[in-house]
């Protein structure tokens, strides 16, 4: 999940975590409240915050909910059927499209209702088109372009708009909202495996396009901005890349971006492969976004108390580990508890990215512009790792796929630890 340009204003200069920033790497700076008043206090919580965390949570569900169903649903219906005969690794550059461009084009935009229509509008179309394609460029254009760039004017304003309200509970707050995309992860594939079986590929798609135009719709009712935007254009800053620990951590998230999507792809191929009842097969996704639900809302709560670097090189590490255990997964039992355990890990590790970028910056006015940098060096780990990972399969077999990902995550794990030992934030323990 992303945390993206535009939040430059969410940390105040009248904040607690602002006065944090002065100390960060043994520099003294002034603090900017002294020159000029900031924005009011965060409200942290309260009926009008909540529900426009809840309106967020519409806008996660349904577009990153969508796209974690890809593998539920779409990987494997593709190869047995429109696809048939086309290898994995060209069909998972499909949903890797979708998420690639879904955070590319996030960069950027502004927490405006207007944008989450659109975004809505633009995902009904682009399920129209999905449901009338014959063809793999068909696929590639209306899911894979069309679909990533209105699902991120779908998602983007509405995520950014929540942070508007929170700042010390801020880990919390987003791990709620982020969990959207657990839930619809669940539903998803379901509700399209289903409605495929009764009414067809077609008509199912088009009823998914209709029901999400309708959450978008109440989304937009609900969301809404709380500080002025930012009034410059600056979309990167690349002397950021000048910060050894910034640096290191976007690499660190570079890695466990490339490892991350084994079991979210190919893990409805993998049972199959093993000769696994076909319903247990087909829920295994969803049992994996069931437990990143919790995944994303637990060590998002524990991340404010112990520290969110220590909560993603944990589950980063955890996630690593798991990969490499899989290989050993040879029964419906065992692949289950890793399905589940996986989930749970990755969640965190999803949700968490953007809320330890502050951490490196000095000045506080750039913290969306190194979250956007961030998700800009992700995406094409995103753009490029399940389809290598499709290849890897095709080629030499899942286990080439799996050591792969365990060691892409496992890199990823120990840069981002280092990252957090570059830090300088004494009396600041719970930062990192």
């Amino acid at each position: 999940m992303a945390n993206l340009e535009h939040q430059q204003p969410i940390d105040t200069p009248a904040s607690d975590e602002q006065n944090t920033f002065a100390t960060v790497n043994g520099k003294e700076h002034a603090s900017p409240a002294e020159s000029a008043p900031g924005p009011p206090p965060f409200p942290e919580g309260g009926r009008e915050a909540w529900t426009v965390a809840f309106g967020a949570w519409l806008a996660v569900l349904v577009s990153f909910g969508f796209l974690n169903a890809f593998g539920g649903v779409f990987q494997q219906f593709y190869t047995v059927h429109q696809l048939a005969g086309t290898s994995s690794s060209s069909i998972s550059w499909i949903g890797s499209f979708q998420i690639f461009w879904s955070i590319i084009s996030s960069l950027g935009g502004s927490p405006t209702d207007p944008l989450i229509v659109i975004g809505g509008v633009g995902f009904a179309l682009s399920c129209m088109f999905q449901s009338i394609s014959t063809h793999y460029w068909h696929f590639l254009l209306s899911q894979g372009l069309l679909g990533g760039i209105a699902l991120s004017c779908l998602f983007t304003p509405a995520y950014t708009a929540a942070q508007h309200w929170f700042l010390k509970r801020r880990g919390f707050a987003l791990g709620m909202v982020t969990s959207g995309a657990a839930v619809g992860g669940v539903i998803w594939p379901i509700l399209a495996d289903r409605l495929i079986r009764d009414v067809g590929f077609g008509w199912a798609l088009r009823t998914v396009g209709f029901i999400s135009l309708a959450l978008s719709l109440v989304s937009a009712v609900l969301v809404k901005g709380r500080l002025p935007p930012r009034t410059g254009k600056q979309v990167f800053a690349f002397d950021l890349f000048l910060k050894p620990g910034y640096t290191i951590f976007c690499l660190g998230m570079f890695f466990v971006t490339w490892g991350l999507f084994f079991l979210i792809f190919f893990l409805p191929s993998y049972r199959a492969l093993h000769g696994f009842d076909a319903n247990m097969t087909f829920y295994s996704v969803s049992v994996l976004n069931a437990a990143s639900l919790f995944g994303r809302i637990v060590p998002g709560f524990l991340a404010d108390r112990w520290g969110r670097f220590n909560m993603m090189v944990a589950t980063a590490l955890a996630s690593a580990i798991l990969t490499f255990a899989s290989i050993a997964a040879r029964n419906e039992a065992s692949v289950l508890v890793i399905g589940v355990l996986y989930g749970f890990a990755s969640g965190n590790v999803v949700s968490l990215q953007g809320a330890c970028v502050p951490a490196f910056m000095d000045d506080p006015t750039k913290i969306g512009v190194a979250i956007g940098q961030l998700l800009s060096v992700s995406a094409f780990a995103v753009l490029t790792g399940p389809p290598i990972l499709g290849a890897l399969i095709t080629n030499h077999g899942f286990w080439a796929a799996q050591i792969f990902a365990g060691l892409m995550l496992l890199a990823g794990s120990v840069l981002i630890f280092v990252a957090r030992q570059s830090l300088s934030v004494p009396g600041k323990r719970w930062l990192v």
